[in-house]
């Protein structure tokens, strides 16, 4: 597991990132020629072409050293408080916040759909008295713990089985609550049992209401409010740290697979 002591220096930090984006042979995009170092860029000696590496990313107009942005990837990792890093990196709030959604944004979506034993809920983001309460439906897959979610417009038979269909192979066998709206899901080729909530039925569905329990609790210390403005990202997010661990255990595991060059 990464520690932030691991952490090289600027220079170190900056040629292994090189390498990520440009391959370890650091060829010219243009010509293929090999590049040669400067100080602050690459250049080619054949076509004469500067070659700034975060130009070539979603980095592209970063001001932030290559140390500091893995300094901010491994705080999102480990789901440090954007409040907490001014304290302890001199990072303000309004700049850990932003780097944070950019860091969802890239994360790589997972095409599969789930098979076998899968749990499904729903549950509610945000409060109805002020307007701004959001639906998230989320199907988790017993075995093999992935996770799919979405945010639905509300909770009718139409808008669930979309995304038991588009998410879920025909041959599963479901489990739910007792909503009224998983009634005739079989007709859609899922095996399904239903457990009712009222009566403390939780014994099938618990990794799902685990995920709300985790997912909520996390936003709510990371940012002190359930912020819906943001919900799809985060939804984004908590499906990218179920489905590819291996991005949440180094930041330059995560810089490897999501800084794709343009």
């Amino acid at each position: 597991m990464f520690r932030i002591k691991d952490l090289q220096g600027e220079r170190k930090c900056q040629r292994i990132i090189e390498e990520m984006i440009l391959g370890k042979d650091l060829l010219c995009p243009e010509c293929q020629s090999e590049l040669s170092r400067s100080k602050n860029y690459l250049w080619c000696k054949h076509c004469r072409k500067k070659i700034r590496p975060k130009s070539l990313t979603w980095l592209k107009g970063s001001k932030l050293s290559w140390q500091t942005i893995l300094k901010l990837i491994w705080c999102w990792q480990t789901n440090v408080p954007p409040g907490a890093i001014k304290n302890t990196h001199g990072i303000s709030y309004t700049t850990s916040a932003r780097w944070y959604s950019k860091f969802r944004v890239h994360l790589p979506r997972d095409g599969n759909i789930l098979f076998g034993i899968i749990e499904t809920d729903e549950a509610f983001y945000g409060r109805k008295k002020y307007d701004n309460q959001e639906i998230v439906i989320g199907s988790i897959e017993r075995e093999k713990k992935k996770l799919k979610l979405s945010i639905i417009p509300d909770r009718e038979q139409d808008s669930l089985e979309i995304f038991l269909t588009k998410n879920i192979h025909r041959n599963s066998f479901l489990h739910t609550d007792c909503h009224v709206g998983y009634y005739d899901i079989q007709w859609n080729g899922f095996g399904h049992e239903f457990h009712n909530h009222s009566l403390g039925h939780f014994k099938n569905t618990n990794q799902i209401e685990n995920v709300w329990s985790v997912t909520k609790r996390q936003i709510k210390r990371m940012y002190g409010q359930i912020r819906t403005n943001k919900l799809q990202e985060f939804i984004h997010e908590w499906e990218a740290r179920w489905n590819f661990k291996e991005l949440f255990t180094s930041p330059f595991n995560y810089l490897e697979i999501c800084l794709v060059p343009h």
